[in-house]
């Protein structure tokens, strides 16, 4: 069991920790006394979820919980048989009593979770807005794309033409990084340590999820493309977080210029076709082979407007090499291409 990232939520639904707690199990008491003698460092998380366990334990006895517990699903739930009065359980003032304020307490770590957690994310994000930028860890090249596994368990598919920057103290105090193009994540969770993706005009948070950000020098709209989980956009602006938005699975937040942030849907299928770099041209027209090999391989593909317009292609590419797609595209316009950096010109 990975108790070292534990949050206090995962504590509360340990159905051994609870019994600890409440002091009712010899054998899950023995249990995690040996868990917190192994691991001092869990020592206050566990204070804090053994404090709201008692809490919720208020005053009644357990056997008495589970009776008023039982008559209560059967007053709500059973249904009266045909020719019988349905009978009508009532609560005793007791019971009620244990009910109301154990809803209260439950309310109450419930906001305390989630405040503590916005406190985190917020400390986080300005963490990220005050380091200046790291030592490189990766580039990539045109058409490349690198898979990178970082220190904390989450991956990062790096796309061509992108740089991911990574401060020391990574997964030690914090799980921030930077990026310069184009990449897809996937998160390992920590609550604790939001992982937090900065670039030149975006902040991405995240605490155990997938998504791509996508903020190349050349793009005139970054976006966020979420996959699962939740994560925060910020739009930032001379250093400084401005407008902000949360996605859902299959939203994606776009920015454009200094304006505010636009949550749009997009189809889930060109994520995941990103992701295995296949390509479908049915009579492409240039200006749709140029976007496409942009969003794939993070290359900008530029032609006089007279060639541009003489320009189609059908065919259909996964995992391939960005030379042979571009071949295959000059061979059946009669044209070639000159690369140079991150551009490529289509010429006669």
């Amino acid at each position: 069991m990975d108790y070292e990232n534990y949050e206090i939520e995962d504590l509360l639904t340990d159905e051994r920790f609870v019994n600890y707690s409440l002091r009712r199990n010899d054998e899950d008491i023995a249990y995690w006394e040996g868990i917190l003698s192994e691991r001092p460092q869990l020592a206050q998380l566990a204070d804090e979820a053994k404090r709201l366990v008692l809490l919720l334990g208020v005053k009644a006895d357990d056997a008495t919980k589970q009776a008023e517990l039982r008559r209560l699903k059967a007053a709500l739930g059973a249904p009266a048989k045909e020719g019988y009065q349905q009978r009508v359980h009532r609560l005793s003032r007791s019971a009620k009593r244990w009910l109301a304020t154990a809803a209260a307490v439950l309310l109450f770590g419930c906001a305390y979770l989630l405040v503590n957690r916005e406190r985190v994310v917020d400390r986080a994000i300005a963490y990220a807005l005050e380091q200046g930028q790291p030592d490189t860890i990766a580039v990539t090249g045109l058409g490349e794309r690198r898979r990178i596994a970082l220190p904390d368990g989450s991956v990062v598919v790096l796309n061509g033409n992108s740089q991911l920057r990574v401060a020391s103290g990574f997964n030690e105090n914090h799980r921030v990084i930077w990026l310069e193009g184009d990449a897809f994540f996937e998160v390992a969770k920590q609550v604790k340590r939001p992982f937090v993706v900065r670039t030149a005009g975006m902040v991405t948070t995240a605490l155990g999820t997938s998504f791509r950000v996508n903020d190349h020098e050349s793009l005139h709209r970054p976006y966020v493309m979420l996959a699962t989980g939740k994560v925060k956009v910020h739009a930032v602006v001379s250093g400084k977080p401005t407008d902000e938005t949360v996605l859902s699975p299959g939203q994606m937040a776009v920015l454009a210029g200094e304006g505010p942030i636009q949550r749009v849907g997009f189809d889930e299928t060109t994520l995941h076709a990103w992701l295995e770099r296949t390509l479908v041209f049915q009579g492409a027209d240039f200006a749709e082979i140029s976007v496409k090999l942009a969003d794939v391989y993070g290359v900008s593909v530029v032609a006089d407007e007279r060639l541009a317009k003489s320009i189609a292609f059908t065919g259909q590419f996964t995992d391939r090499p960005l030379a042979e797609v571009l071949d295959a595209i000059a061979f059946s316009n009669r044209v070639r291409f000159e690369l140079s950096e991150n551009r490529i010109d289509m010429v006669p």
